[in-house]
């Protein structure tokens, strides 16, 4: 934000130089990124002519001018095409030095000497301009040097603003935090529109179709203006502030934005079809040649001003060439408006468009700004232009201006900040900076105006009041009270999590906690699915990111995809992450998060030396999960399963004590091709939230066993639907205490096994801690087994 010094001393009495104002500013809070003049200076030899006459140079090309110089008359042989008798032109005399080094001399043109040139802009890096002569404004004083005549002897102050203060966005922004800092008054501008002619009810009309993309919009129209060049007061402001003249109606739109941070755009009302405004979004295969002479095409999700055919300007952005004042223009429909920040944000991305306008809408607009702005413009064009302002404004706003009311605390904000400020110097803090504060005893109240979007906490509050009052103010002390350190158990258990995984040879991978709806149709999920009811964002980075995610595994099959893409097919990944599961759509509470881990694999383990080359399966995955409940000291039961976007047959839950906490499986073919992966992927998703409960966080140790222990093998014939895990839990039942260990070895369906069954292998490793087990009670304790295995399961031996 460049700040003229001039400009801003409009506002608020500044008796100190640019330099000094600026180490003032950055101490308060501020980041000046530069001070210096605003422009290089001139040779004073280079003044502002005025062509007295006219005529042709015998020679037929050339022309000759007679130059008033301010009392004396100067001839100058030019051929700039567009010299004109009364034209205020810069003239560098005999003697004078052009920025680019060149030292006028006397030249002789065919028996005509030129005592100097007329000059363009680009030959005094005022700007690209080489066309012809740089024309001055009528009202350039005709002698003055051309460095003051432009008001070059003036100082600029380049702020960079933070994008929490829209508000500094604009020169009396930044006169209110002057006057702040300074103790000095601030003065506005007086603002009055002189209104005249019909009511503008009667000219035009505004429909607001999406008033989530547009709030606030307001309208005036002004007959009889008369565009012309603007006056050179106007003129140096906007060069000042980094902007060219264009034409009066332009400038005093670009004069108001730099003033008051509010952007403005003028239609030719003559040139709106049916004379009235929409607001609407950009329908399906429309264009629009903006003022800068490119064809944009837009989609559905951009907001345009449109009139009764067509649109005519990209809202927040930039105006369309078939509604672009000119000299030819006679009415125009002056607009101020509020938009939705980030879909202006995002229509500027998509369209490689950014201007001063979309800056200042994408960080918020003070809503009570809009009329106050809309009238300056509409003031200075009845002033400036000769304008007549019809009578009234049309507004549409759906906005609630009720200004916010926050408390603050004198005593709390001493003890956040170590200081000992009085309450009455942070009330004459606080009302210097534009808010009303009420003193209420132990606790203040305080009216937010309505141009600080950034306050609406004490912490706010207290942050004004500590950059006013000056950081370099504070001593170097430590907070009061006692500081406690310390992770939460939920932590604690991801980061548990974490080193047993990494433990495991699994690499951790951080995705974003958005996702896309189409996700859950490439995972197969039902559409009435309750993983498919996910929080919508507002203002999404990008399109494929527009919900918040309800499960992992989309996100894990991204890795596996971005990865196999890159020649590296071989993945055993894992991701602790959120998701977040609404109570009730629309939103009428926060969301509830929970935290997920996310576990993938795909291809092959690691070659190792002496070991064979292995794919990955189900059953490795399954081993990962039962290692890592293990390792928290929990045991796991498990259960066949079938889950959308796995492979039926090859899923099963996960549970701990009786309750839920996963799902383990190879993902479903169908959803593997949806996203490219190159072989079988296999993955599990645990919920850590209900892992927690069962945590102890105490380690049980054990005692090396003294005697010896017995291990029996079982073979086992069962019923082909009968769970291993179901025949697990008999065996451990039906044994107790004296059984320590069992485990699965075989599987086998063959011709010897009758159709319908199946073998399985169970090795039973059997202890005493007391003694050492006799043949009889290791026979006795599994013939209970098989008894009880028969009656619950119909299983025998085989």
């Amino acid at each position: 934000m460049r700040v003229s010094y001039n400009w801003l001393r409009e506002y608020v009495d500044v008796d100190m130089e640019a330099q000094e104002l600026a180490h003032l500013l950055t101490m308060s809070g501020s980041e000046v990124e530069s001070v210096g003049p605003v422009g290089r200076e001139l040779d004073p030899k280079i003044v502002v002519g005025q062509i007295a006459d006219l005529r042709q140079h015998p020679g037929g090309r050339l022309l000759i001018a007679d130059v008033d110089t301010g009392g004396e008359m100067v001839t100058v042989v030019t051929g700039a095409p567009n010299v004109a008798v009364g034209q205020r032109v810069p003239i560098a005399l005999v003697g004078a030095e052009l920025p680019g080094g060149q030292v006028i001399k006397a030249v002789d043109f065919k028996g005509v000497t030129s005592a100097g040139m007329l000059c363009s802009e680009r030959e005094l890096e005022l700007g690209p301009d080489a066309s012809g002569i740089m024309v001055l404004p009528s009202d350039t004083p005709v002698g003055a040097p051309l460095y003051s005549a432009l008001g070059f002897n003036d100082m600029i102050i380049d702020l960079e603003i933070y994008p929490n203060r829209p508000d500094c966005m604009s020169v009396i922004g930044i006169a209110r935090e002057v006057a702040a800092i300074t103790g000095s008054t601030l003065r506005l501008p007086s603002v009055s529109v002189v209104e005249m002619g019909p009511a503008i009810e009667d000219l035009t009309s505004v429909t607001v179709e999406d008033q989530d993309l547009c709030p606030y919009y307001s309208a005036r129209v002004i007959r009889n203006v008369k565009v012309g060049p603007s006056p050179l007061w106007l003129q140096r402001r906007l060069m000042a502030g980094g902007m060219r003249p264009i034409n009066n109606v332009v400038d005093i739109t670009n004069f108001v934005l730099l003033e008051m941070g509010q952007p403005l755009h003028a239609f030719d009302y003559n040139k709106l079809a049916e004379n009235r405004i929409v607001v609407r979004r950009a329908r399906p295969g429309e264009s629009i040649i903006t003022l800068d002479e490119e064809n944009r095409r837009l989609d559905t999700e951009m907001l345009v001003i449109a009139d009764g055919e067509k649109p005519v300007c990209i809202a927040g952005i930039m105006g369309g060439a078939n509604s672009e004042v000119t000299e030819e223009t006679t009415d125009i429909l002056l607009e101020a408006a509020i938009f939705h920040g980030p879909n202006i944000r995002r229509t500027s991305r998509r369209l490689g468009l950014r201007s001063e306008a979309s800056a200042r809408y994408e960080k918020g607009l003070d809503p009570q700004g809009v009329r106050r702005a809309l009238d300056r413009a509409a003031q200075l064009l009845v002033e400036l232009a000769g304008g007549e302002a019809a009578a009234g404004v049309i507004t549409v706003t759906s906005l609630d201006c009720k200004p916010k009311v926050v408390g603050l605390s004198p005593s709390r904000c001493n003890r956040l900040l170590g200081s000992r400020i009085s309450k009455e110097e942070m009330i004459r803090i606080l009302s210097s900076l534009g808010f009303d504060v009420k003193d209420e005893g132990d606790e203040l109240e305080v009216k937010v105006p309505s141009y600080r979007l950034d306050v609406d906490l004490e912490a706010d509050l207290i942050e004004e009041v500590a950059r006013l009052y000056g950081y370099h103010r504070f001593d170097a002390t430590l907070p009061q009270g006692a500081a406690k350190g310390g992770q939460s158990s939920r932590l604690q258990l991801a980061d548990e999590v974490r080193n047993l995984l990494t433990g495991f040879g699994l690499t951790e991978v951080i995705t974003y906690s958005f996702d896309s709806p189409a996700s859950y149709d490439k995972l197969l999920l039902p559409a009435d699915h309750g993983l498919r009811r996910a929080v919508t964002i507002q203002n999404p980075l990008t399109e494929d990111w527009n919900i918040l995610r309800t499960t992992l595994i989309p996100s894990m099959l991204n890795v596996l995809r971005h990865n196999a893409q890159r020649q590296h097919q071989d993945l055993q990944i894992y991701e602790i992450g959120s998701v977040f599961i609404p109570g009730q759509l629309p939103l009428q509470e926060l969301p509830e998060e929970r935290q997920m881990l996310g576990i993938a694999l795909m291809g092959e383990f690691p070659r190792e030396w002496g070991l064979p080359v292995r794919k990955v399966d189900f059953f490795d995955l399954k081993g990962l999960v039962e290692a890592l409940l293990e390792g928290l000291g929990l045991t796991c039961e498990w259960e066949a399963a079938e889950a959308p976007g796995f492979h039926p047959g090859r899923c099963a839950s996960v549970s701990v004590k009786g309750v839920q906490v996963g799902i383990v499986g190879e993902i479903h073919p169908e959803a593997a091709a949806h996203w490219d992966l190159p072989s079988r992927a296999y993955a599990a998703e645990l919920d850590l939230d209900k892992i927690l409960p069962a945590v102890t966080g105490q380690k049980r140790m054990e005692k090396l066993p003294r005697y010896p222990f017995v291990a029996r093998d079982l073979a086992l014939l069962a019923p082909e639907e009968v769970p291993a895990q179901r025949i697990l839990e008999v065996i451990e039942a039906a044994g107790g205490k004296l059984v320590k260990d069992v485990s699965l070895f075989d599987v086998y369906q063959g011709p010897q096994v009758p159709a319908g069954y199946r073998s399985l292998g169970y090795s039973i490793v059997y202890q005493a801690e007391d003694r050492t087990l006799t043949d009889e009670e290791v026979e006795a304790v599994e013939e209970r087994i098989i008894l009880q295995l028969k009656e619950e399961l119909g299983i025998t031996l085989r």
